[in-house]
């Protein structure tokens, strides 16, 4: 059986309605968010923004979106069902709708049952240039190989970056190998780097930009538009690096063995 999410709520992408979205919100409030709080494993993993992440040996082709894409040759297109159920509420912002991409067979299911429309390879890069540009987030499960989805997330919206900006929930989310340091000395307290942050770890102290290292989800958002190159990406020490797991079966289990299930499940 499909989790929730990535799953299950997902698939309702064509049969929103106001009356339902309240229901799946409920749920969220009620069911996941306490349960995500007992996690240890986190299931999403933030993918760094490539063009800012210096080129040496550390880089693994999980942290590069190209090579992630490049893996694969069936891609497709999704609205995103954050954004759309905000909308359909009258809420959210107006980042990118259609940004959710598949892979594979994924990009099959999606395809199949009108959920989403088929792009070529550079179609899918492109997609992920205009989310770059609006300020999302790049999110995928958290294991090497074979991955499926690549997420796009704006704060005002994301369920998943929900659990970090609203319930003080980090498990649920793995960060990245790289986290943003700012430069003291170039720093022109200009606040674009704050505006950029999807997750809040950016604020201004005696108008220098002070990134809280502990809540940096290493996405390179803010370092890509800063106008005075102030932040850079740093690689983690290797003891201080998220645990990434070797594919979706794995993940898998790590996760039912967390909350005492058995997996393969029946």
């Amino acid at each position: 059986m499909a989790p929730w999410v990535v799953g299950i709520w997902e698939f309702q992408l064509n049969n929103l309605n106001q009356e339902n979205i309240k229901l799946y919100e409920k749920y969220f409030e009620e069911g996941l968010i306490p349960a995500n709080k007992k996690k240890n494993v986190a299931g999403f993993r933030a993918i760094p923004i490539e063009a800012e992440i210096k080129e040496n040996s550390q880089v693994q082709p999980y942290e590069k979106i190209s090579e992630i894409i490049e893996a694969n040759s069936k891609f497709a297109v999704a609205n995103c069902i954050c954004r759309k159920e905000a909308r359909l509420m009258g809420e959210g912002c107006d980042k990118i709708l259609e940004s959710c991409l598949s892979f594979g067979m994924a990009a099959d299911f999606y395809i199949e049952n009108g959920m989403a429309r088929e792009i070529s390879k550079e179609e899918a890069l492109q997609v992920i240039k205009k989310a770059e540009e609006d300020g999302l987030v790049h999110f995928s499960s958290n294991h090497a190989e074979d991955k499926i989805f690549i997420c796009n997330c704006c704060s005002c919206c994301c369920k998943a970056l929900a659990n970090i900006t609203k319930h003080d929930n980090f498990g649920v989310i793995a960060q990245s190998n790289y986290y943003a340091v700012s430069d003291e000395e170039t720093c022109t307290a200009c606040e674009e780097c704050i505006d950029r942050c999807q997750v809040f770890a950016i604020q201004m102290e005696n108008e220098l930009a002070v990134i809280d290292r502990d809540k940096c989800i290493g996405c390179g958002l803010c370092v890509s538009t800063c106008p005075s190159d102030s932040i850079s990406m740093v690689h983690k020490e290797p003891d201080a690096t998220s645990p990434i797991f070797a594919d979706g079966n794995e993940l898998m289990q790590a996760s039912a063995n967390d909350t005492n299930k058995e997996f393969p499940f029946e």
